[in-house]
């Protein structure tokens, strides 16, 4: 067998050797199957349709096939290579296999960077061995992986193929997902529980099932990302969502994204809000726990796309045609008041006590055959409607009510989902307690939910993808930089500007600065500096302490002093504060006062360790953290992006004008904001920069106070 002698860079590739193979090796197969060596390879033959290798020290056949001492004895180089022994034999297996060109190893072993810092560093050495040769690491630790395309097993339980694409940081949230799939009579396309993520990251296996035209619905359990990859993993959600469905369901956050900070961002931006933006900006369905991951994923799975955010309720009841409305419209969908048409046409075909205008109560005593509701769906639907939610209490009615009667109903719903491509889902708080009642509609193409809480989720993940979706391409400027990775740990020495320096480097980055100088302590001290004048009619007083950033608290900032009375004001400012005593002060910073009559912004970019570049917009000035209304966006932003996050603000409509107010121009705001965040993300001598507030007014803004942190390129 040949080896592989290439030393060259890391591959991009080698997810279609993993998620394709047509040969796999077992390294750890076992006869004994209670062994995670004789589970795996037991799976794998009962369903792999290529080359099943079983690598095991003994030599002597395993589960009837012929076995092989080494890798480097098989007749060919296995697509794949799947290690079930321990972590030091896992080590050498792992270097064998790059030595030879097996383009993917998938680490089942553990033992590696959970255990601690020697296991952390063991587990980087073998990754960056593997790379260098061409060869990508799953794992360690990792659950497994299922192959749909050929039907490779590498997961420790039955999985059923089909359309459901899950990559999980957890192999217990596999174990979990899996029955309830086969269940419902869904299956996998592609599984991979990659859990310490030592070298393939999330985005890139989002990547590769967002291309796989196997793939219906992609989920992911995040616990985190690394090597400051936030924008790859916003850019390859976003792709994937423009075609697919795309859940998220997010696990415990660490604070390794916080640190010592001067800045009001550090204060107010948790590690978890970080992801909250990252996953709006990419624009998936966010899942909020574990109970809704598979109605979900069933839901978006069996039914249609909705091809709008409007939609129609339909049911029996007053009270849940009301919370049901609610639970749409709170889940971002709307239900629109129907046409007098439409409204006239249920009218005729229900009694005169039934509400017809959007949510539908029927009143109704007896559902006769069922098909009423068909016959109901096939009207509301004529009002451009995205989807429709039918409403009932299955589980009481199923005493009074022949099943029949049930079975025509779905056959009627799903007739009109067919016929129209409309998705139809069923809510019932009794749906998941009677199988045949649930097992009827899915047949039908009609996924029953419990909650109206879920029902609104589902609808609202139906709609998502190209549904008032921005179509932003690539961002620009910074994107290629992954190549060659941050480690992820901000260990990097750096410390705030001098404030006036601080205000120069963000003029660099591209924001307007009013004019402004800076005057010392021995400058004001001195009898001649009288002689010093500001043209500008009105000026802003600045005291400068070092290790002080926020001077209003103090009473370090004067406003509206005349130009012609800047010097004079600001000696009588030092003056005061040196006979306080309490700070000893460096000087006053004399600027121009601008005319901002728009809402104040916080804007800030930083490095957070493992997303990497991001930018903070929210309410500014005073309010920042009385507010805390800020989101923030992997950088570099798009302009598109920028506007989405200007929008995505509680103070937004101050910004768009608000009864009467001229507000401000948001698309060139955005651009001039979209156009410094890619100017922090290039500098990567820049740790921090925090602007707040950032005046706005109508056609202006400026940056009028400023904390920068650099990295300190000679810290000794």
């Amino acid at each position: 067998m040949s080896r592989n002698t290439n030393t060259g860079s890391a591959p991009a590739g080698g997810l279609s050797s993993l998620f394709a193979p047509t040969s796999v090796a077992v390294v750890g197969a076992s006869n004994d199957t209670a062994k995670m060596g004789g589970l795996y390879f037991q799976h794998l033959l009962q369903s792999f349709d290529g080359t099943s290798y079983p690598v095991s020290r003994s030599g002597r056949p395993v589960q009837g096939v012929a076995s092989h001492p080494s890798l480097t004895d098989l007749p060919e180089v296995p697509d794949v290579a799947f290690v079930a022994v321990p972590a030091a034999a896992a080590a050498a297996v792992t270097r064998e296999a790059a030595d030879l060109g097996v383009p993917v190893v998938v680490l089942h072993t553990a033992g590696f960077a959970e255990t601690g810092e020697a296991g952390e560093s063991a587990e980087r050495e073998l990754t960056a061995y593997a790379r260098a040769r061409g060869t990508r690491v799953v794992g360690p630790n990792s659950m497994g992986v299922y192959a749909g395309a050929t039907g490779a097993n590498l997961l420790g339980l039955p999985a059923r193929p089909g359309g459901v694409a899950f990559i999980s940081a957890s192999g217990t949230l596999i174990e979990s997902i899996a029955p309830k799939l086969r269940a419902g009579g869904l299956g996998f396309r592609n599984v991979v529980g990659f859990e310490n993520q030592a070298d393939i990251e999330i985005h890139e296996y989002v990547e590769y099932c967002a291309s796989d035209p196997g793939v219906d619905v992609i989920a992911v359990y995040l616990e985190g990302i690394r090597n400051e990859s936030g924008r790859h993993f916003v850019d390859a959600l976003k792709a994937a969502a423009r075609t697919k469905p795309v859940l998220v369901l997010r696990g415990a956050q660490t604070d390794s994204g916080q640190r010592s900070a001067v800045s009001h961002t550090a204060a107010i931006v948790s590690p978890s809000m970080i992801y909250d933006g990252l996953l709006a900006q990419a624009g998936v369905i966010e899942v909020e726990d574990e109970s809704q991951l598979m109605p979900l994923i069933e839901a978006l799975s069996i039914a249609p796309r909705a091809g709008s955010d409007r939609v129609a309720v339909i049911g029996n009841g007053g009270g849940f045609a009301t919370l049901t409305a609610d639970a749409v419209e709170r889940a971002g969908l709307r239900v629109p008041e129907f046409s007098p048409g439409v409204q006239a046409a249920l009218r005729e075909a229900l009694n005169p006590l039934a509400a017809v205008g959007n949510p539908v109560d029927a009143v109704i005593d007896d559902d006769g055959d069922g098909s009423l509701w068909g016959d109901l769906a096939d009207i509301v639907v004529r009002d451009d409607i995205g989807a429709v939610l039918k409403f009932g209490l299955y589980k009481d009615e199923a005493g009074s009510r022949e099943f029949s009667s049930v079975v025509g109903e779905a056959r009627a719903l799903g007739g009109v989902s067919k016929a129209t491509g409309i998705p139809i889902f069923v809510y019932s708080p009794y749906g998941d307690a009677d199988e045949a009642i649930v097992r009827a509609f899915l047949d039908e193409g009609i996924p029953v939910v419990r909650t109206p809480r879920i029902a609104g989720r589902a609808l609202a993940a139906s709609a998502s993808p190209g549904a008032g979706r921005e179509a932003s391409g690539p961002p620009g400027a910074g994107t290629g930089a992954a190549e060659q990775p941050h480690t992820g740990h901000d260990s990097r020495p750096s410390a705030a500007l001098p404030e006036f320096e601080s205000l120069a480097a963000v003029a660099e980055l591209g924001l307007p600065v009013p004019a402004r100088r800076f005057l010392s302590a021995r400058e004001l001290q001195a009898d001649d500096a009288g002689a010093l004048t500001f043209t500008a009619p009105n000026v802003v007083l600045k005291i400068v302490i070092a290790g002080v950033h926020h001077k209003s608290d103090i009473g370090g900032v004067r406003t509206n002093v005349p130009g012609d009375r800047a010097w004079a004001e600001a000696r009588a400012m030092l003056q005061r504060f040196a006979s306080a005593g309490d700070h000893a002060a460096e000087g006053v910073i004399v600027m121009e006062q601008v005319a901002a009559d728009g809402p104040e912004l916080l804007l800030s970019a930083r490095r957070d360790p493992a997303v990497g570049p991001v930018v903070t917009v929210g309410a500014g000035g005073v309010l920042a953290e009385l507010l805390r209304d800020v989101r923030t966006f992997a950088a570099p932003l798009t302009d598109d992006e920028a506007v989405a996050l200007l929008d995505s603000l509680g103070i937004a409509p101050l910004l768009h004008g608000y009864r009467g107010s001229k507000g401000v121009d948001v698309a060139r705001l955005a651009a001039r904001i979209a156009a410094f965040s890619r100017a922090f993300a290039e500098d990567h001598t820049l740790q921090e920069v925090e602007i707040n507030p950032l005046m706005t007014a109508a056609q202006d803004f400026w940056a009028v106070d400023a904390i920068v942190r650099r990295e300190d390129q000679n810290p000794c």
